[in-house]
């Protein structure tokens, strides 16, 4: 053998046990991962499938707030008073019928 060979072996022979844990821990790790895609894939088709049969149903948060009909009342004169033409129904008081009356005029008026 050459001396170069002698030593290439030498070399290796040196870095043996530094190679073969350094190929473990790659090897652990590998499989580390492959098992945490495959928790995760299987976890998403379980999760999938459970919404599709309907036995899990993700929860919806709802916000809900109570009005008084003079609260409302309040927020659609507002609206009509700042020319909201989306505004629509009729109030059942006179008074207030009179007052969207009143300003309606007055917004035709200022145009």
């Amino acid at each position: 053998m050459s001396q170069a060979k002698v030593d290439k072996h030498k070399q290796e022979k040196y870095n043996r046990k530094k190679n073969v844990k350094k190929r473990n821990f790659k090897k652990i790790a590998a499989y580390v991962v492959a098992t945490l895609i495959a928790i995760a894939f299987i976890g998403y088709i379980g999760y999938s499938v459970a919404i599709d049969t309907g036995l899990y149903t993700p929860a919806t948060t709802t916000q809900g707030s109570t009005l008084s009909k003079e609260a409302i009342e309040s927020l659609r004169q507002q609206l009509i008073k700042n020319g909201d033409s989306n505004v629509q129904g009729k109030t059942s008081d006179a008074s207030t019928e009179a007052a969207t009356t009143a300003t309606s005029a007055e917004t035709s008026a200022s145009k």
